[in-house]
């Protein structure tokens, strides 16, 4: 019997990535003399990785990777659109929005890993 691996280091990356963004997200400019931390924004922000991160020690497989490097571009994109090229207001809503349609659309590949290890442990 060998010994299982639940190594799964770009999995671990696109975790840390995330959480950054996450945070880089969540300091807004205030006022031009500080930044003020936006906690309804970094969980938000954080969602994606929490649901994410359930699969990653499940599963080492390709789509597992592919869908965290998907994620991660995608909320690169939107946060790069709205901290650095909008105005950081967050008026439109759709720095919340934005990271809980993935965290829905990650929902899946949890259930397949969850299913992928209950068949590999029966």
């Amino acid at each position: 019997m060998h010994a299982q691996s639940y190594a799964n280091t770009p999995g671990y990356l696109f975790l840390i990535i995330g959480l950054t963004l996450s945070f880089i997200s969540a300091f807004v400019p205030f006022f031009e003399a500080g930044y003020k931390l936006m906690t309804s924004v970094l969980i938000a922000g954080m969602l994606p990785y929490f649901v994410y991160a359930i699969a990653v020690p499940l599963s080492r497989s390709t789509m597992t990777t592919m869908l965290g490097l998907v994620i991660v571009i995608t909320h690169a994109l939107l946060v790069f659109n709205e901290r650095f090229i909008g105005n950081a207001d967050y008026s439109d809503n759709i720095i919340y929005y934005g990271p809980i349609i993935i965290a829905v659309t990650v929902l899946p590949l949890v259930i397949i890993a969850i299913k992928d290890l209950k068949s590999f442990n029966a």
